[in-house]
């Protein structure tokens, strides 16, 4: 809990994480906001497809509506920010296996975005973490909270 904490708090350096700290969403969230990070949740278990997986995390973290759908456009949307309050951003994956299971390739690119995504903003003031929920075997190689 102490490491999932320090991410909470930005005292550890931003990153994707496999989240294996038993915690309930909803403590998560209290969490957060007592540590002004900023959480955002995502909805692995409706993520079957490249085009469900755009919607859930664009939907998860309030893209503007001209989000083009796509992979360039995922990393212009999460590469800005700028309509979103606060400097240290948690996004949550809940469930990721069912997306890496169904588009294997898909998933990789996509993991690769929030990769590049969370090495962008840790030179700039604000930082982004990536929080996987779930016993997937794409997680294999993340540091473990």
């Amino acid at each position: 809990m102490d490491n999932l904490i320090a991410v909470l708090k930005g005292e550890r350096h931003p990153g994707l994480y496999k989240l294996e700290t038993l915690i309930s969403t909803a403590t998560l969230a209290t969490l957060s906001q007592e540590h002004n990070a900023r959480l955002f949740c995502l909805d692995g278990t409706k993520s079957t497809s490249k085009a469900d997986f755009l919607q859930a995390i664009a939907d998860a973290m309030f893209f503007p509506r001209h989000f083009g759908h796509n992979w360039d456009a995922l990393e212009d949307c999460l590469t800005d920010l700028d309509w979103l309050n606060g400097d240290r951003f948690i996004l949550l994956y809940e469930q990721p296996d069912l997306f890496a299971q169904t588009e294997p390739s898909e998933w990789l690119v996509a993991l690769d975005i929030l990769r590049s995504t969370v090495a962008y903003w840790s030179t700039k003031k604000r930082t982004l973490s990536v929080l996987f929920q779930g016993s997937s075997t794409a997680l294999v190689g993340l540091e473990s909270l």
